[in-house]
């Protein structure tokens, strides 16, 4: 009987943590990191080798051969931090990790991705796994260019693109309930479930889906008014107050792959 792959999951923090549970339930060997003491106490608990990472600007901190050697698959989990550090230059920090994943030649690198490399515009432009990233922001630009290097330098990469991230305990609703003035009320939705994405991160795994690029989306494309009125209601909570007299920009995430 062949032994169950090792993979390890660079990033284990709300979809990462999750994804290490589900694979260690179907018994393969998992490996995770966070630079949290609580969460790699949590990833011990739970029968996952956790190793404390951290990708600095200019170098990388821990026990990344530890952590690197011998893995059938890796899945990079981090955020670029562009938001609170708009200079990070994530796409360096990718071209530092991967020149590792070369020395130890793991052959398939898979990396989780956001649907901002794409432009909203007034024309609600669709995109699927086809289409060119136009995204003209800066955080934009830099994760579309460490989307670049991680192609060029990994032996095989799987880029997964998910849309807005929900779950039991997140949904955007709790931070837009009973504001007023919320842009774009005619732009679709494009939120994804955690378990969705896990599951397409998991046939990835499983060799049951092949594809350079996936985008990931579970929720239905209704336009933002209707659907978060409709969620605050559900939730029980006070519904947004959109603006009307604006014209809504945005844009439309489809995929081309079947995911289950």
């Amino acid at each position: 009987m062949q032994s169950k792959k090792t993979i390890g999951i660079l990033g284990c923090g709300w979809l990462g943590y999750d994804l290490a549970l589900k694979l260690k339930k179907q018994n393969y060997q998992v490996r995770g990191t966070s630079r949290s003491q609580e969460k790699l106490e949590k990833l011990r608990q739970n029968g996952i080798q956790a190793f404390e990472i951290d990708l600095t600007e200019d170098k990388i901190y821990g026990d990344l051969q530890g952590f690197l050697e011998h893995l059938d698959k890796l899945v990079i989990d981090i955020p670029p931090g562009l938001r609170k550090n708009p200079e990070s230059n994530f796409a360096y920090r990718m071209r530092m990790l991967m020149r590792f994943v070369q020395v130890y030649e793991i052959p398939h690198v898979i990396f989780i991705s956001s649907t901002s490399i794409f432009e909203d515009r007034e024309d609600i432009p669709s995109y699927d796994e086809h289409s060119i990233p136009n995204a003209t922001s800066n955080s934009g630009k830099k994760i579309i260019a460490a989307e670049e290097g991680i192609q060029k330098m990994a032996q095989k990469s799987t880029i997964i693109r998910p849309c807005g991230l929900i779950g039991e305990d997140r949904h955007p609703i709790k931070m837009l309930a009973g504001k007023s003035g919320i842009k774009n009320p005619d732009a679709p939705v494009n939120l994804v479930s955690r378990d969705h994405v896990n599951k397409i991160i998991q046939n990835v795994i499983a060799g049951k889906i092949d594809a350079p690029v996936i985008h990931a989306i579970s929720e239905p494309h209704a336009n933002r008014k209707v659907y978060y009125q409709k969620t605050a209601e559900e939730f029980g909570l006070e519904a947004p107050i959109f603006e009307q007299d604006k014209t809504s920009v945005g844009k439309k995430i489809v995929s081309m792959i079947k995911s289950s």
